[in-house]
């Protein structure tokens, strides 16, 4: 995988190239390419080169901010989903205090999941079916409640 200081100097020594091959063009044209018409022409296509690298970079930065925005709200949505089946659970009594550790423990897990504590990723490994033994657990009407 490349990283951002090799993309960066790569990008560096294209502009560079390209500025060096300019002022190298500049020297090697006949005067009648270098007229203030041609200049003008020159600076337009420039313009509007700019202009669509300014379009495409908001459209790309517009899109990761949808796609952040989104993501936050599922992940808000399911934090209170998951309080108030918490909550519902609760009320049911000490009857529910094992399903409620299970969830609790499954909710763990998946933040560790998600938000591991170094950065070289989960340490955690998946543990499939532990929200079917949960919802298996679960009295219908609660589910209810939930949904």
């Amino acid at each position: 995988m490349v990283n951002p200081i090799e993309i960066s100097s790569i990008i560096f020594s294209c502009i560079f190239g390209s500025a060096m091959l300019g002022m190298w063009l500049r020297s090697v044209l006949p005067e009648h390419h270098l007229d203030a018409e041609n200049k003008d022409l020159m600076k337009l296509g420039v313009g509007l080169i700019g202009t669509m690298a300014a379009l495409l970079l908001g459209l790309l930065v517009a899109s990761a901010k949808s796609s952040y925005d989104t993501r936050s709200t599922e992940l808000t949505q399911m934090a209170a989903n998951t309080v108030l089946l918490d909550r519902s659970l609760a009320h049911y009594g000490p009857s529910t205090a094992e399903i409620r550790s299970g969830l609790k423990v499954s909710v763990t897990r998946m933040v560790d999941q998600l938000w591991p504590k170094d950065s070289r990723g989960s340490t955690v490994p998946p543990v499939a079916g532990v929200g079917e033994v949960l919802f298996d657990k679960l009295p219908r009407n609660t589910i209810m409640m939930a949904i």
